[in-house]
């Protein structure tokens, strides 16, 4: 189950003026271990196709990890520059809350995750979701709720991060239904669920 007080009260405003992002500035954030099964590359050639239609986007990967020399390699074959920031490891108490906070959608494409928390721990930020259903992930967004799940090609998911990061209401709705939907898998209900 996921600590959901823990992620309620993450501060947006302070985050990015620690990290140098301008307020309105749409960031979508990647969190989780920089490995190579995490499949961030996928999400280095998404921003390339994404930066298409919005120059501005800034994708924020918060972890460490052995994948960091290749991906920041990657990333300047791309041309990304400064459209791609790397953050390193973030304080789970803190800082992290705070990341979350901060942007304003969540990008994950990882294909051989076991649980997939940190959409659970996005989701209860009021983040809205775009990622790619798969092993373990497939389970947490199922139903859809607070969440888009694009087709698996940088392209496809690409177009749909763009679509939610355009569409304020769409985006209001989609966070509203990822902090209901994260209630779901929270400690407490987690905990009473095996209790019964």
């Amino acid at each position: 189950g996921i600590p959901l007080a823990r992620f309620a009260g993450g501060d947006r405003a302070r985050f990015r003026a620690g990290h140098g992002i301008a307020p309105g500035r749409p960031v979508a954030l990647f969190v989780g271990r920089v490995a190579h099964e995490k499949n961030i590359g996928f999400l280095l050639e998404m921003t390339a196709q994404a930066l298409k239609r919005r120059p501005d986007l800034l994708l924020l990967i918060a972890g460490e990890g052995p994948a960091l020399p290749a991906l920041r390699a990657q990333a300047a074959q791309l041309g990304l520059g400064e459209s791609v920031r790397f953050t390193g490891y973030l304080d789970r108490h803190r800082d992290l809350p705070d990341c979350y906070a901060a942007a304003d959608v969540f990008a994950f494409a990882s294909r051989t995750e076991t649980q997939g928390l940190v959409l659970l721990e996005a989701m209860a930020t009021g983040l809205p979701v775009v990622a790619l259903a798969r092993m373990g992930t497939v389970d947490i967004l199922a139903p859809r709720q607070g969440c888009r799940v694009p087709a698996d090609d940088p392209s496809a998911f690409a177009d749909m991060v763009v679509e939610v990061l355009s569409d304020p209401a769409m985006r209001a709705r989609l966070g509203s239904e990822a902090r209901d939907y994260a209630r779901n898998w929270s400690d407490e209900t987690m905990a009473q669920r095996l209790a019964d």
